[in-house]
């Protein structure tokens, strides 16, 4: 599952799929490491415009993040410590029109995301053990917390 590029082990700012259709917005990560040896990476998220704009996301991310086609709405991977499961990650979705940024409930070991389509998210659930394929309903699936973002200073 993770012989193909980018991953949850191997992405960077370049990739084609951190930017919007728009090619306005984009997603930039900074502090990229390792969230365990071997493990894949994680670092702090923004969100850029052409209005140079910088809005921080998050301080631990997974990645690739993923734009839906219409490049409204971009799907990051956030680590998360538990308590007794260890570090998981759950799907936050940043809506570009409404400012807001929305997390979800249910828990994934490392998401590996490939599309993002219709308020629905595909990829996999620990591609390279016990595989699982994820389709996530942005419209059913139960919110953890929702906030707006605000724009700060890199």
């Amino acid at each position: 599952m993770t012989n193909h590029y980018p991953n949850p082990w191997n992405f960077n700012n370049s990739d084609l799929q951190l930017t919007a259709s728009n090619g306005r917005d984009k997603l930039v990560y900074s502090k990229l490491g390792e969230i365990a040896m071997g493990a894949p990476l994680g670092g702090h998220c923004h969100w850029t415009n052409e209005a140079g704009q910088n809005v921080n996301l998050g301080t631990w991310c997974g990645g690739p993040a993923l734009w839906n086609f219409e490049g409204t709405m971009a799907v990051i991977p956030l680590w998360v410590r538990t308590f007794g499961e260890g570090t998981l990650q759950r799907l936050a979705v940043l809506n570009i029109e409404t400012l807001g940024l929305t997390t979800y409930e249910q828990f994934f070991d490392v998401l590996d995301l490939r599309s993002f389509s219709n308020n629905r998210v595909y990829g996999y659930d620990s591609p390279i053990h016990k595989t699982k394929t994820v389709d996530f309903d942005l419209l059913t699936a139960k919110i953890e917390s929702k906030r707006k973002v605000q724009q700060v200073a890199i």
